[in-house]
């Protein structure tokens, strides 16, 4: 793994056969059998086991495959060993996030299941619709306190100072956004109003 910044193009090729340079399919099934030992030994250096190199190594091969007919066969070679190192990156990517050290086993533990019924959510987003109306038929200036407040969650002096009034007419203003919230929706069980 030490050396996965190495590039294919550090990598010494050597030439291609007769027949390898033909690049019909019997040629490229050929070449894919000479390089399969040494192209595994290549990505052991650069994969977590001998499992991912051999896993590697296959999915390079197979990768290399849109490329039979559109690449001279002295190209090929060349072009298995970029898409390798490309693999061996990804397969390191998706193994940092696979094997995290923050990863909690959930082996023996009950999971609860929080998701609402088909009812329960219909119901709760007539709520927040109605809790949205209401917000938006407050009066400009209890709207635009609530919404710092809420949404922004700015305390009341930073409100007072965006909006160049007291604390006291903050307070005020909350006050009284929160009466006519409760007037018009009732108890919210989308979110308190507070």
């Amino acid at each position: 793994m030490t050396s996965k910044r190495d590039s294919a193009a550090n990598i010494r090729l050597s030439p291609m056969s007769t027949e390898e340079s033909r690049g019909d399919a019997g040629s490229f099934d050929t070449f894919l059998r000479e390089q399969h030992r040494n192209l595994v030994t290549f990505l052991r250096r650069r994969t977590a086991s001998e499992q991912d190199a051999e896993d590697a190594a296959q999915e390079s091969m197979t990768k290399l495959l849109r490329y039979r007919d559109t690449e001279p066969a002295s190209a090929w070679k060349q072009l298995l060993y970029r898409i390798a190192v490309n693999v061996a990156h990804d397969q390191f990517r998706v193994s940092l996030t696979r094997f995290s050290k923050d990863h909690v086993t959930l082996d023996g533990q009950d999971i609860v299941d929080t998701e609402r019924s088909p009812e329960e959510r219909m119901s709760y987003e007539q709520q927040v619709a109605r809790l949205s109306k209401a917000i938006l038929e407050l009066p400009p200036k209890c709207q635009k306190v609530y919404l710092l407040k809420r949404v922004h969650g700015l305390s009341r002096a930073q409100i007072a100072e965006k909006c160049g009034i007291s604390v006291k007419m903050v307070e005020k203003h909350l006050a009284t956004a929160l009466v006519l919230l409760k007037r018009k929706v009732g108890d919210s069980p989308a979110g308190t109003f507070e």
